[in-house]
């Protein structure tokens, strides 16, 4: 298999002949170059031979990923036809002599951990992993970013998957608990939000300023709720016992002990585990095969005065919670802030126009990012009203919203501090991270070269997935008029009492 340029410099020794002298002074031994397997019929660059451990040492990798073929970021217990990210990582680390075979199959071995994960089919630019890596004795000597220890594991990875970086860590250093800002692209085909081929310039921007009214709503700190699976981000309590006076033990979570226990990034795609009538809904849903792919929940009416109480098989897409449901409930998990949300200037990529969307905030929870995309761009259709973004948006509503497609998802870019100092303090490493012009050169390569192009195979509005997701879009998005009329009914008058209490207090 021929290695790239992109995953493997061109290298002084592929220049001239070597000899048997010839030594790479970043490590201990000598590191012979990539070696020429050759055949009568094929002539093949191999790896080079693992590097000899001096120590483990815990360290800081920035990956980039095209995540197409994969079926997400985190290592799964059943791997299957389908690898994920992390299995291909640990392969390549330890075939480059970053793991030791007692430890090679058990991540906990090694400490590793992650600033986010990601979807099935979501790519990034910026996944940050810490784990205690074997190196070898002369590691960052001339080589401060660990650029060659990077290109050392490319040459294990395929062309999708690549190290940008690896830098020396601190060891108190936890990516999940310290990123708090989480930088997301979304590449949306411009047909998709009614912007034509033929459209002059000011019609353009006119779509282009509507749509971003719509995201910006989004903007500031919310809860979520109607935008994940809710029952994920539910605290589990233990089977409540009675004080003895008819009264039940209650404990009351901080927003910031929420915040951390709930932080990490969880836009990714892993087994879902539900609980009561969402549960069951869930279920049904997944069987209705006209809808898949569009809606992951649905709201039962789970309670008919005209049927004895008895619970029906009639969905509702939009209600109010006019009493505490201990089966759905609300806690600080679901409230997340986000920073930025808006859209770009209109591009074009392989021929087709698209805008590129991004969507900044501390944390995000399951499928969180593609149904606020997924709701905005029904707005945009006139497939939902305008209020839905306040109506969402508020505590007590329950209602049903569209899922965007994960093919155009892209994680751009993070940033980190030491959460338990004041002020914006960073560690130096991050820093170099996130600033250093080599390390940044090396991801705009990758994105323009290899990420670019296969995503923009993703940007025909007439092809997958977009055709069959509009028609689905189109077709069962609405919500019906009574059941919005009763939300909105209900959120004003709730939106009185609230602001009449917070006057008289």
């Amino acid at each position: 298999m021929a290695i790239s340029s992109l995953r493997f410099p061109l290298s002084p020794c592929l220049l001239k002949t070597p000899t048997p002298n010839f030594t790479f002074t970043l490590f201990k031994f000598p590191i012979l170059p990539p070696r020429l397997y050759c055949s009568s019929q094929t002539s093949t660059l191999l790896p080079p031979e693992k590097w000899e451990p001096f120590r483990k040492k815990k360290v800081v990798v920035r990956v980039g990923y095209v995540g197409t073929d994969y079926r997400g970021l985190q290592k799964q217990r059943d791997e299957n036809e389908l690898s994920t990210i992390e299995k291909e990582l640990e392969t390549a680390i330890f075939k480059a002599g970053g793991i030791r075979d007692t430890n090679y199959g058990n991540l906990n071995k090694i400490a590793w951990a992650r600033s986010s994960r990601t979807d099935k089919g979501v790519h990034s630019l910026a996944t940050t992993i810490s784990l205690k890596m074997e190196i070898p004795e002369s590691a960052w000597n001339g080589d401060p970013n660990g650029v060659a220890l990077a290109n050392h594991i490319n040459s294990y990875l395929p062309k999708n998957i690549k190290v940008f970086c690896v830098l020396p860590s601190q060891r108190s250093f936890d990516p999940r608990r310290e990123c708090n800002l989480r930088k997301y692209s979304y590449l949306l085909p411009a047909e998709i939000i009614g912007i034509k081929s033929n459209f002059g310039r000011a019609e353009v921007d006119y779509h282009l300023s509507d749509f971003n009214d719509i995201l910006n709503a989004f903007e500031g700190e919310h809860p979520f709720h109607n935008y994940t699976i809710r029952s994920k981000y539910r605290k589990q309590f233990p089977a409540k016992k009675s004080l003895g006076n008819g009264s039940l033990p209650r404990r009351a979570i901080s927003s910031g002990e929420a915040s951390l226990s709930e932080s990490e990034e969880s836009d990714e795609e892993e087994d879902i585990l539900t609980d009561g009538p969402i549960g069951l809904d869930v279920e049904r849903m997944s069987k209705n095969s006209s809808q898949s792919g569009i809606f992951h929940e649905q709201l039962p009416d789970t309670f008919d005065k005209h049927n004895n109480g008895h619970s029906t098989n009639l969905v509702v897409r939009a209600r109010w919670l006019h009493e505490p449901d201990e089966m759905d409930r609300i806690s600080a998990s679901h409230f997340r802030k986000i920073t930025c949300c808006s859209c770009g200037k209109l591009e074009k990529s392989l021929g087709f126009p698209y805008v590129e969307l991004s969507i900044w905030g501390e944390s995000f929870m399951l499928h969180q990012i593609r149904k606020m995309i997924g709701t905005a761009v029904a707005v945009k259709r006139n497939l939902l009203p305008r209020d839905i973004l306040t109506l969402s948006l508020a505590k007590f509503s329950r209602i049903v919203l569209p899922l965007a497609p994960s093919e155009v998802l892209v994680l751009r870019g993070n940033s980190f501090s030491l959460r338990n100092k004041p002020g914006d303090v960073k560690r130096p490493e991050m820093l170099t991270m996130v600033e250093s012009e080599e390390i940044l050169n090396v991801v705009d390569e990758f994105y323009t070269s290899v990420m670019l192009p296969e995503v923009s195979k993703f940007l025909d509005p007439s092809g997958s997935p977009w055709k069959k997701w509009v028609e689905k879009l189109d077709e069962h998005t609405s919500i019906p008029d009574v059941e919005l009329d009763e939300v909105r009914k209900a959120w004003k008058s709730w939106k009185e009492n609230f602001q009449s209490s917070t006057n008289v207090a």
